[in-house]
């Protein structure tokens, strides 16, 4: 993974969450989004929450789903990518919401 400076760390995450924020509203999802403490809560309409979190010491952001934590970090003209896998964040974030809503769904967080 790529080594960002603390504060282009929380520029891209900033502008993560923003993009996050925007492709949600877009979707016509029945959820609810608060940014707190640096993190962006999703609160699903059916109850869950899923927890969008910067995690500076590791330069990660950290995506938290009812199920289990999952950890990204950022490369350069590929964005967040899992630790795991190089699944890119926004497949896997699609991918937890179909899933916990039903609905199909596919995130779009490129620049516009």
């Amino acid at each position: 993974m790529h080594e960002l400076n603390e504060a282009d760390f929380n520029k891209q995450v900033d502008l993560l969450q923003d993009r996050i924020e925007h492709a949600l509203d877009a979707s016509g999802l029945d959820l609810d989004m608060e940014l707190v403490e640096g993190s962006l809560v999703l609160i699903l309409a059916e109850g869950p929450r899923l927890v969008v979190g910067r995690q500076p010491a590791s330069r990660e952001v950290w995506l938290t789903a009812p199920d289990a934590t999952r950890h990204f970090g950022y490369v350069p003209d590929e964005g967040w990518l899992h630790d795991c896998d190089d699944e890119p964040l926004e497949r896997v974030l699609s991918q937890i919401l179909a899933e916990l809503t039903g609905e199909e769904l596919e995130l779009d967080l490129e620049e516009e």
